[in-house]
Order: structure tokens, then C-alpha cells, then sequence
């Protein structure tokens, strides 16, 4: 791996902490989400509550494909048969995901009052995701067919490649499309190279451990905090009376890219990883988070959707209550109550592989 070298436990917990700061960060998206989304007709202090929580959160999926790359691509794994590796990947991912649209698809059917209709379930999940969350495994997949192509790449890279690679990604797949969408001059040249996820990917596996200073980590938080602030309002001009204009919330635009990559690079560095591993039950909690983020991230939804659908009798969302309290309550719940679910799940032999546990 390219982080900087540190004892083997604080070294093992680095991208557990990646893994859970994602799953938490993707938590409090979907339940800000529902909050922001009707806009300012929704109630003006639900409106703003459920913007600022969901802007400070865009980099959770981000953050999971950074990851990703980190793992993978890293020049040390020992070298894998294609058919191996994608056998393995697709075999972790793929049943989970037919499961998990089986059991959404029988959610919507019974929320939405009509019929099942199995026979076209097997054309839905092979055009789109049946429900909303599971783009991402989508995503995923597409991606494990690309790491072999990127293996010898990161492998030979040298420091001008790099650099050059991620000036394309940062020019191609995030620059040059906000650049346009705001109606500037539009340039003949496209830059397909390097896309959204793919240099999510490489900036993962180049970016991790990255030597900095106490002063660059110090920018990167105040980075963070001056993006928040800018995605909010920016997103709040661009709606007017509207429903939200999640424009700027895409994972490929510059103020999420960059959000997203100051967390990775804060949360892979040494110092961090220590003063973690000083606290037991911190290292525990990290450990839990990460060992059930992906059967988090597969059944949270439908929590939440079960809990705004008002079947139980009432209907609840983060604006239940005083917004700003209400959606960081809610989705500790939510979390809370996911990764019990899951943890259970993987103590069940044959369930454990429907949550990504072997």
C-alpha cells in the first residue's frame, strides 16, 4: 500500500476507518436527502437543515470507490488471474445484489399497493437498479472489470503520470462538465480517458498515506469546511422556490471531488490511525462499522423508506423533530439499527453472504 509505514495494528485499522466514515457519511445522506429534497416548500428550517447535512456528507460514496482503489490496486498484491479476480469480486457483490432487489422490488410492491411481477423482475435488474440506493453495486461491478486494466498502470506509473492522469481526471470528468452546465465556452476535445470512478479509483491508490504536513491537514479541514459552506449556498441560489437543485451534489463536481478527496487523504494519515488505535473501544467501534458497512449500506434504505412510508402508522423523517437535531438523530438510528441487523446476519451461516461477509 502507499501509506506511510506505521505499527501492523494502527496499519489494519486505516481502512476499517475509511470504510465506516463512509458508511456513516452515506447514512446521513439518505436521511438528509428526504428532508432537503421538497426544497423550501418543505418548511424553510427542514430545507436548510436537511442541505447543510447532506452537502457535509457528499463524500461517503467517494470515499468506498477510494477505497476501493487503495485495496486493489495496490502494486504490492500478489499478481491474480483476471478470471480469478473477477470470479471472487463478482461472486461478493453480485448475489447480494439480486437479493437485496428481490426483496426491494417486493418492498415497492407492497408500499405502492399492486401485484409482483416476477417475470419482469429479471429484465429490471439487468437495465437499472430497482431500488434507488443500488446504483452503487452497479457502479462497482463496472469497476472491478477495469482494475486489471489500471494493475500494470498504477505499477509502472511515475510521478509525472500520476500527476498527469489526475489532472485529466480533475480536467475531464469534473472541471469541463460544471464548466459547461454553468454555459461557458464549450471545447471540442473530450477527455473519456479518465472518468468519475476510475480516477476515484487512482487517486485512492496514490493518495492514501500521503505524506503531509500538521499545516496541509490543517487546509485540507479548512478546505472541507469552506466547500460545505459554498455547496450549500450555491445550491440554495440555484434552487430558488423550488425542489432542490442537487446539481452540485454529483460526485463528479469539483466541490465534492474535493471535499472527498481531503477526507481520504485526513483519514489515511498515521496520526490519525494512532490516536485511534489508543482508544479500544474506538478501534472496536471502527472494526463493527466497517465489517457491516456493505450489508449497511444494502438494507438502510429500506429502513428509512419503510419509516417515511407511514405503513407503520406514522410517518417519520429526520423533520420529525427540530431538523437539525432530528436527521443526525434519525440516522443514528437508522445506523444503529442496520448494523445490528447485519451483525446478526453474519453470525447465520448462508445470510452472512447476502450482507458481503465471505
Amino acid at each position: 500500500m502507499s501509506a506511510a509505514p506505521a505499527a501492523p495494528r494502527a496499519r489494519a485499522v486505516t481502512p476499517d476507518l475509511v470504510r465506516a466514515a463512509g458508511i456513516v457519511l452515506v447514512v446521513l445522506i439518505h436521511t438528509s436527502g428526504v428532508v432537503a429534497g421538497p426544497g423550501p416548500a418543505g418548511g424553510t428550517t427542514a430545507f436548510w437543515a436537511g442541505l447543510i447535512y447532506d452537502s457535509l456528507a457528499r463524500p461517503g460514496v467517494p470515499l468506498f470507490v477510494m477505497l476501493t482503489g487503495w485495496l486493489l490496486l495496490d502494486p504490492k498484491r500478489p499478481p491474480e488471474p483476471i478470471g480469478n479476480f473477477l470470479w471472487r469480486r463478482f461472486g461478493r457483490v453480485a448475489l447480494p445484489l439480486l437479493v437485496w432487489s428481490l426483496i426491494g422490488y417486493g418492498w415497492l410492491a407492497i408500499r405502492d399497493h399492486h401485484a409482483m411481477k416476477l417475470a419482469q423482475f429479471p429484465r429490471q435488474v439487468l437495465n437499472a437498479p430497482v431500488f434507488y440506493h443500488l446504483w452503487y453495486v452497479y457502479v462497482l461491478l463496472g469497476l472491478y472489470l477495469v482494475v486489471p486494466l489500471l494493475r500494470p498502470l498504477v505499477a509502472a506509473a511515475s510521478d509525472s503520470l500520476r500527476r498527469y492522469a489526475l489532472a485529466l481526471w480533475v480536467l475531464g470528468s469534473s472541471v469541463l462538465p460544471l464548466w459547461y452546465w454553468w454555459g461557458g465556452l464549450h471545447i471540442g476535445i473530450d477527455i473519456p480517458v479518465v472518468t468519475t470512478y476510475v480516477g476515484y479509483l487512482l487517486a485512492g491508490v496514490w493518495l492514501a498515506g500521503a505524506p503531509v504536513s500538521a499545516r496541509t491537514r490543517r487546509t485540507l479541514g479548512l478546505l472541507i469546511l469552506v466547500v460545505v459552506i459554498w455547496t450549500v449556498f450555491a445550491t440554495a441560489r440555484l434552487t430558488g422556490d423550488e425542489a432542490t437543485n442537487v446539481a452540485l451534489f454529483a460526485y463528479g463536481t469539483p466541490n465534492v471531488l474535493a471535499m472527498s478527496v481531503a477526507w481520504f487523504v485526513l483519514l489515511t494519515q498515521p496520526e490519525l490511525t494512532a490516536r485511534v488505535t489508543r482508544h479500544p473501544r474506538a478501534v472496536t467501534l471502527v472494526r463493527v462499522l466497517a465489517a457491516t458497512s456493505y450489508g449497511v449500506y444494502l438494507v438502510h434504505p429500506l429502513i428509512l423508506n419503510l419509516l417515511d412510508s407511514g405503513v407503520l402508522g406514522t410517518q417519520i423523517t429526520g423533520a420529525s423533530m427540530y431538523p437539525f437535531v432530528g436527521i443526525p438523530l434519525l440516522a443514528a438510528a437508522v445506523l444503529a439499527v442496520s448494523v445490528g441487523l447485519m451483525a446478526l446476519a453474519r453470525r447465520v451461516p448462508m445470510l452472512d453472504r447476502l450482507v458481503g461477509a465471505s
